[in-house]
């Protein structure tokens, strides 16, 4: 695809610097065909661990968008978005970037369930302040349609354009046989109640799950039920945070990927499980059954039904044939979702701000 008019306009993302999908979505965009296209930068608005220093950071990006932008170094800021305290950070640097007279695309990464829940707690000065950011931005981009149905039906926002996020390229790992074809991998930990840990576990201490080979992991800490499971429960583990390398290492062993979320954008720990290979347990909500379908790419269940869940791990545990067809076929998807597809539809969206 040839350039952009007038070479390769500077395209500023703005977002987190913290483990998490949002900053690999990030990570993927500049590792893209788009990177090839426009001068592609960041600025982090969320880093460390101490009040003061997030502080520091956030101020600190505030500042560096108002330079980045009175030097006419570009035009366009790209701003990667989630609920709570992100959507309160990201509604100044919309609000600053606007009065600064660049062109904004708003980039809201939540799930459907998220984006309900929070607006329901919110006083009606964050509601004001984050429908003006709404407002304000050029275009909103959620990462499904739900997301996308969602923002308007509690923001009001019209015209939202569904992006979603772009499968990771496989490993040469990813390309080899799973070392334990049967074992589950979950990968959400228990620090944020959406990602579905405590329904896992409601559905591992069915009796039917006890023969099952499943490894746990993610951020936070299983809660007391869990932990008495896991004592009861030899082929259970838990692992904890996984840096790169270790999920890499428990993706190679696993040949079952669960994802148990009561809500969700579309996460980047599907999309690599089924770059990978893997046969796919996950709930049908937000933009899972966007690039999913029950029965053909994997098996989806209704999102906070245990019953349903311990039954599609056990039904996958227990039938090969099943899961080879089903990794086969997520395999194939996520190579459809590719990395130059995604770029492509935000190639075009960038060019329509500039033109």
């Amino acid at each position: 695809m040839p350039e952009p008019p007038s070479g390769r306009p500077r395209v500023l993302h703005v977002g987190p610097d913290v483990r998490g999908g949002m900053r690999a979505v990030m990570r993927g965009l500049l590792d893209s065909p788009l990177a090839d296209r426009y001068r592609l930068e960041t600025l982090a608005t969320h880093r460390g661990t101490g009040a003061a220093e997030r502080l520091a950071v956030y101020c600190l990006a505030l500042w560096r968008l108002a330079w980045w932008s009175l030097r006419g170094r570009g035009r366009i800021v790209h701003v990667h978005a989630t609920v709570r305290g992100s959507m309160l950070r990201k509604s100044f640097v919309v609000l600053l970037a606007k009065a600064l007279r660049r062109r904004v695309v708003l980039h809201m990464h939540s799930g459907p369930g998220d984006v309900s829940f929070e607006h329901a707690k919110l006083g009606r000065l964050r509601v004001a302040l984050f429908e003006s950011m709404f407002r304000r931005a050029d275009l909103v981009l959620a990462v499904s349609a739900a997301s996308a149905r969602a923002l308007e039906e509690t923001y009001g926002v019209e015209g939202t354009v569904v992006v979603p996020n772009p499968a990771p390229a496989a490993s040469a790992a990813a390309l080899e046989p799973s070392a334990k074809p049967a074992r589950a991998l979950y990968l959400g930990g228990f620090a944020n109640r959406v990602k579905g840990g405590a329904e896992l576990l409601a559905a591992l201490a069915r009796p039917e799950c006890e023969p099952l080979d499943i490894v746990l992991a993610g951020p936070g800490e299983p809660p007391a039920e869990g932990r008495e499971l896991l004592a009861a429960r030899p082929r259970l583990s838990w692992r904890g945070w996984l840096d790169d390398e270790a999920r890499e290492a428990a993706l190679c062993e696993a040949g079952i990927f669960v994802l148990p979320s009561t809500s969700e954008g579309l996460p980047m720990a599907l999309l690599e499980a089924m770059a990978w290979g893997r046969a796919i347990v996950a709930t049908a909500v937000g933009g899972v059954p966007d690039v999913l379908s029950d029965g053909e790419d994997a098996l989806l269940v209704p999102p906070s039904d245990p019953p349903a869940l311990a039954a599609a791990l056990t039904r996958l545990a227990a039938d090969a044939d099943l899961r080879a067809r089903l990794a086969a076929a997520a395999r194939e998807r996520a190579r459809r979702l590719n990395a130059e597809e995604v770029t492509d539809r935000l190639d075009r969206i960038y060019r329509d701000l500039l033109a």
